[in-house]
């Protein structure tokens, strides 16, 4: 399905926002109550985001094009509502007045140009946001479905009275769905995946190799693990554990692709761009606690050449290819440390003003444009790009048979005004079926990498998913 002429016709999506509660039913944990099925679309990060709920429309693509495919199709499906909302200010918030119209998808694409696995740009039916401190509503239909298209030819569009009704129903269908009891699976078992734990010490070996030969500079291997269960996975308590234990970063929910990054690959909001590179990482596990733990942290991170170095290429990888699309950019030389539950991580946040984003009509790129020029970075690839992206073919493909799919590419949302936030698939699993759970984590590897050492990092990185699932870590086997 990558090439777009092969593609099927696109719908002609139009939408009501405005300002609402967040339906009856929420409690304390706000948006995350409304995951209850594991069919949700989500982005959450510190208790404001969006939920999708239902579906208006689905596009997949695969292949060298994808992202070119993907927004060719999104750019007809938004045409319409765009061409009657061409005064509409671009902020992703709905102004306090009149309902905003931007439709709204949630997308998550496959790390490599080679891979089978599909991606995916998902238009749930309905939308709940909360930004800001302010809930809101988006209601998402196909004008030309069978159920619309005779009002939509008369001049019928989405109003907030009629949102109101089905989204009554729709809530009262979940209700029935609802998945899981609310706890951690039984009978939870962890394995090796498609690359074992031997498997990848070797490829990390193999990798410091063509690193020390001149071959490229730096270089990220990932591996999988696979946790079954004799009960189905409850999704949805997975997704709000995340949420509460993962605050500070993004919780994601896009088809069975779940988790929660902390690294922001580009967010735009009109003419501003942001991103968040992390690279360089330390275990927590057994570290000390308090200001002795935030010494220790800056220590190994922050006064460490090969962590130093590391986030650095990442910090370069990002801005060289971002800079060409703004008028101004801010990289702070210095980088901070970031405090996961997990992981202390070198961070640096990205700022730019973006070219042809005045006024109300975009002329330069949008949050899709730029998730596909700036993908892969040297955080989940390499540098040089090219060289790291044909090694990791060689090390995980080849050898061994892995394929990412989903992991480690692009997930978030998009709307029809440019506007989006695009996080890396990272600190997720695929949910395989109602009993299997596949989940991935990778490291950067340098001249000065250690196979074991990196070994012991993906076991790092894959612990909020397994604490999520219920796995109890002191059993979990170790190579």
């Amino acid at each position: 399905m990558s090439n777009p002429g092969s593609a099927p016709p696109a719908p002609c999506l139009a939408s009501c926002t405005y300002a609402a509660p967040l339906p009856n039913g929420t409690d304390g944990a706000g948006l995350a109550d409304l995951l209850t099925t594991g069919s949700e679309s989500a982005w959450i990060r510190d208790g404001e985001g969006m939920v999708g709920l239902g579906t208006a429309a689905r596009y997949g693509t695969t292949g060298p094009g994808r992202f070119e495919s993907a927004r060719r199709w999104w750019m007809a499906a938004t045409e319409a509502e765009a061409a009657e909302s061409a005064g509409a200010r671009r902020s992703t918030v709905p102004d306090d007045g009149l309902p905003r119209r931007s439709p709204l998808a949630f997308a998550a694409f496959a790390f490599s140009d080679d891979s089978p696995v599909e991606s995916v740009l998902l238009v749930p039916e309905f939308v709940v946001g909360l930004a800001h401190g302010r809930s809101w509503l988006t209601w998402q239909v196909d004008l030309d479905a069978p159920e619309y298209a005779e009002r939509a030819a008369a001049g019928w569009r989405p109003g907030r009275a009629e949102a109101e009704q089905r989204l009554a129903g729709l809530l009262a269908e979940a209700a029935g769905r609802e998945s899981g009891s609310g706890t951690p699976a039984h009978g939870l078992e962890l394995s090796d995946g498609t690359l074992s734990q031997e498997g990848y010490r070797a490829a990390v070996a193999r990798g410091v190799q063509q690193i020390e030969a001149g071959a490229l500079t730096k270089l990220v291997l990932a591996r999988d693990a696979v946790v079954r269960s004799t009960d189905p996975v409850d999704v949805p308590h997975v997704l709000r554990t995340l949420t509460v234990q993962y605050r500070d970063c993004w919780t994601y929910a896009v088809g069975g692709l779940i988790g929660s990054t902390p690294e922001m690959l580009v967010k735009v909001d009109g003419d501003t761009a942001r991103a968040r590179v992390l690279a360089g990482t330390l275990d927590r596990d057994g570290a000390p606690e308090g200001a002795a733990g935030s010494d220790y942290a800056g220590q190994l991170l922050s006064e460490n050449p090969k962590q130093r170095h590391e986030h650095q290429l990442a910090v370069d990888s990002l801005t060289e290819r971002l800079e060409p699309f703004t008028t101004s950019l801010d990289a702070p030389d210095e980088p901070f440390v970031l405090e996961l539950p997990n992981v202390w991580h070198l961070a640096t946040d990205v700022t730019a003003r973006l070219v042809g984003a005045q006024g109300t009509r975009r002329t330069g790129p949008g949050a899709l444009a730029l998730t596909e020029v700036l993908h892969p970075t040297a955080a989940v690839c390499g540098t040089p790009r090219e060289e790291a992206a044909a090694l990791i073919g060689e090390l995980e493909s080849a050898d061994h048979g892995l394929d990412r799919g989903l992991f480690a590419g692009p997930v978030g949302w998009l709307d029809g005004n440019g506007n989006g936030e695009f996080g890396i698939a990272l600190r997720g699993a695929v949910v395989e079926d109602a009993h299997t759970v596949r989940l991935y984590a990778g490291c950067g590897i340098v001249a000065a990498s250690d196979p074991e050492s990196e070994l012991a990092e993906t076991h790092a990185k894959m612990r909020p998913m397994l604490q999520a699932l219920g796995l109890d870590l002191k059993l979990a086997p170790r190579d």
